[in-house]
């Protein structure tokens, strides 16, 4: 999938013939053909121009809006996908029953045997025994799922893995300028924390594209409850993708020296500052830290070609970009959904 991603504030997406024009002020700064791109990321503060809008949905290219900061806000949606027998199934087998809890067992060992394989990953590499203690712990986390008969109960276990995976997670970088200590989300506390948290941003737009795509709602999960405004299929199966495609991320920009300290930034509270108002839900007295314009751009070229790579699915039996195979987690759980397949498999790597 080609990106086109606008992170200029104040440009405007226009239209031109079949050409998408990036314009500041009355100036054309850029052409794109829009035959070329599958998806526009638009951050902040971006004006898509009426013309821009019904060429995009006149050709279906996925279009997401984030804040400036890569938060999520919202997609442009043309027509909902017509297959209305695959939500009916989504809402038969996972509003509760066997099928929930069976799902989201088996998104949490596979977020978890990712989660492993990471850390056992790094521990070859650095000889570091203490991860591997680690790993040891998050092994009998997976090893308690099997018992586990109710979401609460999965739901302890993945708790229980994650805190022991980010508590080692520091013992991964390689770069002295960085370290990590804690997960903090909204706002994110530290320069690894902001690269987690605009790589899972980057990682929902695409997981969500692929649930819409496939026909099912994005606010019913199984793993993560029903909440206003949660979209907990999206949640749940960005899970086991998460440590492949956000983390390894994450720690392969530090770790290479590619990000700098100067490419982030510590978020400055202004009076009136909408994207501030919207990004503040956490008390904490360490300051927010984002990512800059150029540790986004620098991350956003990365995060491109790490969906590009490609590594063996086992259930095809051939080797698949990334991207694709986010794809086929999503119409692997369509076939459950409709009981062409008899169980969830999450992919997992080594």
């Amino acid at each position: 999938m080609s990106r086109l991603a606008l992170m200029e504030q104040g440009v405007a997406l226009g239209v031109d013939g079949e050409v998408l024009t990036i314009e500041r002020g009355d100036r054309v700064i850029d052409r794109v053909r829009v035959a070329e791109i599958d998806q526009v990321l638009a951050f902040g503060a971006i004006t898509l121009l009426p013309g821009a809008v019904a060429l995009l949905l006149r050709r279906g290219i996925d279009t997401v809006y984030l804040t400036a900061r890569g938060r999520y806000r919202g997609r442009l949606v043309g027509g909902f996908n017509r297959n209305v027998e695959r939500r009916l199934a989504q809402f038969e087998r996972l509003r509760s029953g066997p099928t929930a809890v069976d799902l989201a067992r088996r998104i949490v060992a596979g977020k978890i045997a990712n989660q492993r394989a990471l850390l056992l990953r790094a521990q070859r590499e650095h000889q570091q025994p203490e991860l591997a203690q680690v790993a040891g712990q998050m092994r009998r986390a997976m090893d308690s799922l099997p018992a586990a008969d109710d979401l609460d109960r999965i739901r302890g276990a993945e708790g229980q893995a994650s805190a022991a995976y980010f508590g080692a997670f520091g013992r991964c970088l390689r770069n002295p300028a960085f370290t990590f200590s804690v997960r903090t989300r909204r706002p994110p506390r530290d320069p690894v924390n902001a690269l987690l948290s605009f790589g899972y941003a980057m990682l929902t737009t695409v997981v969500e594209s692929a649930v819409l795509r496939a026909g099912l709602d994005p606010m019913l999960g199984s793993l993560h409850a029903p909440e206003f405004g949660r979209p907990s299929l999206v949640l749940d199966l960005m899970e086991e993708f998460r440590p492949v495609l956000v983390d390894a991320l994450a720690l392969r920009l530090v770790n290479r020296r590619a990000v700098a300290r100067e490419d982030f930034e510590e978020f400055v509270e202004e009076p009136g500052d909408p994207l501030g108002e919207a990004e503040r839900e956490e008390d904490g007295t360490a300051p927010a830290v984002w990512l800059g314009e150029t540790g986004r751009r620098i991350f956003f070229r990365a995060w491109g070609r790490r969906l590009r790579e490609t590594h063996w699915y086992e259930s095809r039996r051939q080797t698949l970009t990334f991207e694709q195979i986010v794809r086929q987690q999503v119409y692997h759980l369509v076939r459950v959904l409709m009981g062409e397949d008899t169980a969830y498999y999450p992919f997992t790597v080594r």
